[in-house]
């Protein structure tokens, strides 16, 4: 099992943010694995590139799907859409 996996599995469990002492310890202890400075920054290191987590500051970790998503109306506003203020301009005048 990869060290991603194994701390998405234990945050999955946790149900809730983590410390990233806790998070790590519980992730090598799942692996199997001693805790040794090397081997914790590496897999911290692992979480921070995996797009599955969210630091969620002050040290705590989280998965990213535990975050709301954002309505569609609002994501295409986000993303430079129209709102129903800008359709008016949009019409053409047929006089």
């Amino acid at each position: 099992m990869r060290a991603t996996d194994a701390a998405y599995a234990v945050l999955k469990s946790q149900g809730q943010p983590m410390d990233v002492q806790d998070l790590l310890d519980e992730t090598l202890t799942q692996l199997g694995v001693d805790r040794e400075a090397r081997v914790a920054a590496r897999v911290y290191t692992d979480i921070n590139l995996d797009a599955r987590f969210q630091y969620r500051g002050g040290a705590s970790w989280g998965l990213k799907e535990w975050q709301p998503r954002p309505s569609t109306r609002s994501a295409v506003r986000d993303r430079g859409g129209f709102d129903d203020d800008d359709t008016d301009e949009l019409e053409e005048d047929d006089g």
